[in-house]
């Protein structure tokens, strides 16, 4: 809950400072660039603690097969879930309700027609620069977890050090990261009219996410060889590595808690990295969905970049609803 706040603290501080810069916000370009910097950094980080984690790597092999099966289910399922949710409400893939005038109706002007070229120049536009930074997300977190794996025990001998430093710096990292992120959404200054516009939308979404998580993993539980009350405690992490797994664990069920962390890993990393090429190919809510609660922190500038600020606060809703129901119901599933 403290760092909740603090985060939540940044983003406010950002804002605040950004619209007070608005009239020269020309000035501030290189926010952007600062913001695919970090985020680069951040992950990499994670890549190379994952990597040093000789627990995680020594059993890589069967605890990370059932973990890599449940991130795959449990991100179809949030997918899914969130795609019947979106049809439903009339919501377009851009994040746009549906029902405006069609291209062919006379009355739509010269200009209208411009505007809807140039909406879709926009979209390609980001869509390539997603392509970009995902294949830099994917190098970064892969030598990372090479550099980890091969060079962080000769340099720390004491692991825990190590662990521990790493652990403040990306506190720090991402702390900074979403004050600059608050920074440029306070320059362009249409959070406030984009929340106003989603209502009650930004609740649904994150219901319907943990709907399909759940769905999915009591499926993988039919499959893999955990009991329907594991899968679904592993679920119901969200990809939380500092909550579920310790709980877990501390019940009793050490191969679930393992699988759990694993998952929790797998899913944070995995979500962020796909979150540029499921926004370009299926939908900007959809993508939200993947990484679960790093949905509301390091995944924000990366929403924000693949889907426009207008999409931020459905993933920051999407992370702030999953972290509320982590705490209530992997302790409530694991205990049953």
């Amino acid at each position: 809950m403290t760092l909740l706040l603090i985060y939540w603290g940044m983003i406010l501080a950002g804002y605040f400072i950004g619209s007070k810069c608005r009239v020269r916000k020309e000035k501030f370009s290189w926010i952007g660039t600062l913001l695919s910097v970090a985020i680069i950094l951040i992950l990499s980080t994670m890549g190379v603690r994952m990597g040093a984690n000789k627990e995680v790597m020594e059993n890589f092999h069967i605890i990370g097969r059932d973990a890599f099966i449940m991130t795959v289910v449990i991100m179809a399922g949030s997918i899914i879930a969130v795609m019947a949710a979106r049809k439903l409400l009339g919501i377009d893939r851009y994040g746009e309700m549906k029902g405006g005038r069609a291209k062919h109706d006379p009355e739509i002007g010269c200009s209208d027609i411009l505007q809807d070229l140039s909406s879709e120049e926009t979209a390609d536009s980001k869509g390539k620069s997603s392509q970009r930074m995902t294949i830099l997300i994917l190098l970064s977190v892969a030598l990372g977890t090479i550099f980890g794996y091969l060079f962080v025990h000769k340099l720390f001998p004491d692991y825990s050090r190590f662990e521990a430093i790493t652990g403040d710096a990306m506190i720090i990292g991402i702390g900074f990261l979403l004050f600059l992120l608050g920074m440029n959404l306070g320059l362009a200054g249409t959070i406030v009219n984009n929340l106003k516009k989603a209502g009650f939308l930004v609740l649904v979404f994150p219901v319907a996410v943990i709907i399909g998580t759940l769905i999915a993993a009591f499926l993988c539980s039919l499959v893999l060889s955990m009991s329907p009350k594991e899968a679904l405690a592993i679920g119901a992490g969200f990809g939380w590595s500092g909550f579920a797994p310790v709980i877990i664990t501390g019940q009793g069920y050490a191969v679930a808690g393992a699988i759990a962390f694993m998952h929790s890993m797998m899913r944070q990393l995995g979500g962020i990295v796909l979150i540029p090429v499921v926004a370009h190919r299926i939908g900007y809510i959809e993508a939200t969905s993947l990484p679960g609660i790093a949905a509301m922190d390091i995944g924000l500038p990366l929403v924000e970049s693949a889907c426009g600020e207008r999409i931020v606060i459905y993933s920051f809703s999407m992370g702030l609803v999953q972290t509320a129901a982590v705490t209530i119901l992997v302790p409530l599933i694991i205990s049953l």
